[in-house]
C-alpha cells in the first residue's frame, strides 16, 4: 500500500517548498486503502487546518501518479497529555472567542479581473502577498465603493500567503467582528488577553470595512495600540474601507496618520471592457457557453458592481435550466430586466429629499421652494435632482415640478453639474455613491 503514497509524496515534493514538505508531509503515512478511498496518518502536534487547505492538491497528486481518483481522509495522531497548569494557560483567548474568520477559497488572485480601474490595487495586494513581512506597503489601505472587489483582494492575500507558507498566522476579520470581540472582552475584563493575542499570535492582519469604526473611539484606541505593536514587529497589516482614511467620519487623527504610513490605493467601478472580461471569467468558472454578443449586452446594461455581474451569471444559469434552453439574447434580456430594478431602484422622491436634507442639514421645504436659495441650498438641490434621475424613471419635467416648478433645462444643468464635479473630485463621487446606497423607501 505504501507505494501509491510514495508516488504521491514525490509529486508533492516537486510542488511544495522544502520547508512545507518537510514539516507537513515527510512523516505522513498511508494506513488504509479501499476502492475510491485512502486514509493518511498525520503525526501529532501539526496544525490540522493545513491539511484541509491542501486536500485538493493531495488528491490531485494521487490521481496524477496512480491514475486513480480517491477520496482522501486524514487521521490525526493524538497529542501527548499536557499538564493541567499548562492547559489552563494555553490559548485562553482562542478558547474564549473566535479570533479569525475562515477565508473563502473562491477569493484568489487568478480569478480577479482588475482592469484599469483596479490594476494598482491588484498589483499592490499581490506584492504584499508575495512579501508578507511588513517591509513594503505596510499598511496597505484599499478603498472604494461596495461590491468592487475589496474583500476579494483582502482574502486573496490571505489565501496566497497560506498556500506559500501554511505556518504563517493569518488573521482575517471584518470590522464588525473586531468590534464584537472588543465589546465581549471589555465586558469580561479580558482586553489584555485580546491585545496579547494580536501582538504575539498574528503575522498578517487583514481587516475589512474599517469605516464601521466611525465614532467608536475606545475601540479605535485599542486598535491603535495593536497597530503600533504589529507595525514595529514588521508584521503586515491590510485594511479596506469605502473611503480614504481621512474621509472616514469620526476616525481618530492618529489612526488616519498611521494608515498613511504605507500605501493607499483605490478601486473604481469597472468600465464596459472590464465588465465584459469579468463576465467571461465567471462564465468560464461555471463552464457556461455564452456568446460574445450576449456577454457584451450584459456588460453594457449592468453598469453597477461586480456582485451584480456575478448575479447575472447565476440568473442566466437558472433561466437556461428552467426554460431548458441555451443561453441566448432573449434569456439575457430577461436577466437584465430582473436585475435592472436593483440598479435603478424605483425609490420615492420623498426618500431622496429626506436623505439629501439630512446630509446637507437643509430643511426639505427649502429644497423644494421656487426661489434660488443660498449656495448650500442650491448644491443640495442639485444633488437631489441628480439622485432622483438616477434612482427613478421619472421625467425631467416631473423632477422640475417637484422643485417649485423649475423647467427641464434647470434640471439638466443640475445633473450635469453634479456629474462634472463627480468626475473632478473622487471624494464627492464617493459621497454621491454613499447617498445613493443609503436611500430606501
Amino acid at each position: 500500500m505504501a507505494i501509491e503514497w510514495e508516488r504521491s509524496l514525490n509529486y508533492l515534493r516537486g510542488m511544495l517548498s522544502d520547508s512545507v514538505y518537510k514539516t507537513y508531509f515527510a512523516q505522513t503515512k498511508l494506513i488504509s486503502q479501499t476502492v475510491g478511498h485512502a486514509t493518511i496518518s498525520i503525526p501529532s502536534g501539526l496544525d490540522t487546518s493545513v491539511y484541509s487547505a491542501y486536500k485538493e492538491l493531495i488528491r490531485l497528486a494521487w490521481k496524477e501518479t496512480n491514475h486513480d481518483d480517491v477520496a482522501m481522509e486524514f487521521e490525526f495522531q493524538p497529542q501527548e497529555a499536557v499538564p493541567a497548569a499548562a492547559k489552563a494557560e494555553e490559548g485562553s483567548f482562542k478558547e474564549f472567542i473566535k479570533p479569525s474568520v475562515p477565508l473563502s477559497s473562491s477569493y484568489r488572485f487568478e480569478n480577479f479581473v482588475p482592469g484599469d480601474k483596479a490594476q494598482l490595487a491588484f498589483n499592490a495586494a499581490l506584492a504584499v502577498a508575495r512579501n508578507p513581512n511588513g517591509t513594503q506597503y505596510n499598511p496597505l489601505f484599499i478603498y472604494g465603493p461596495s461590491g468592487l472587489g475589496k474583500t476579494h483582494l483582502l482574502q486573496a492575500i490571505g489565501n496566497y500567503i497560506l498556500e506559500e507558507n501554511p505556518t504563517k498566522r493569518v488573521c482575517y476579520l471584518t470590522s464588525e467582528d473586531f468590534s464584537q470581540q472588543y465589546m465581549k472582552c471589555l465586558r469580561e475584563q479580558r482586553i489584555t488577553e485580546m491585545s496579547d493575542f494580536y501582538r504575539n499570535d498574528v503575522d498578517i492582519l487583514l481587516i475589512d470595512d474599517i469605516q464601521n469604526w466611525s465614532g467608536k473611539y475606545e475601540l479605535q484606541n485599542e486598535f491603535f495600540l495593536i497597530f503600533n505593536a504589529l507595525h514595529q514587529a514588521g508584521k503586515q497589516i491590510v485594511l479596506t474601507s469605502d473611503a480614504p482614511a481621512a474621509e472616514v467620519k469620526n476616525l481618530s487623527d492618529r489612526l488616519v496618520s498611521r494608515f498613511a504610513w504605507g500605501l493607499t490605493v483605490d478601486i473604481q467601478p469597472p468600465d464596459v471592457e472590464t465588465r465584459e472580461a469579468i463576465l467571461h471569467k465567471k462564465a468560464e468558472e461555471r463552464h457556461l457557453e455564452i456568446s460574445d454578443d450576449v456577454l457584451h449586452y450584459l456588460a453594457e446594461n449592468i453598469a453597477s458592481n461586480v456582485r451584480c455581474l456575478e448575479s447575472a451569471i447565476i440568473k442566466l444559469t437558472l433561466q437556461s435550466s428552467l426554460l431548458n434552453h441555451d443561453i441566448d439574447m432573449s434569456i439575457a434580456q430577461k436577466v437584465v430586466t430582473e436585475i435592472a430594478p436593483t440598479l435603478r431602484r424605483r425609490v420615492s422622491l420623498d426618500s431622496v429629499l429626506h436623505t439629501v436634507s439630512a446630509h446637507y442639514e437643509v430643511p426639505e421645504a427649502k429644497l423644494i421652494e421656487s426661489g434660488r436659495g443660498t449656495k448650500e441650498v442650491s448644491k443640495a438641490r442639485q444633488v437631489a435632482m441628480y439622485l432622483m434621475r438616477e434612482l427613478s424613471p421619472i421625467s425631467l419635467q416631473s423632477i422640475g415640478s417637484r422643485f417649485g416648478g423649475k423647467d427641464h433645462s434647470t434640471v439638466v444643468h443640475a445633473i450635469n453639474s453634479v456629474k462634472k464635479e463627480m468626475a473632478a473630485d473622487p471624494s464627492f463621487a464617493r459621497l454621491i455613491e454613499n447617498l445613493k446606497n443609503s436611500i430606501h423607501d
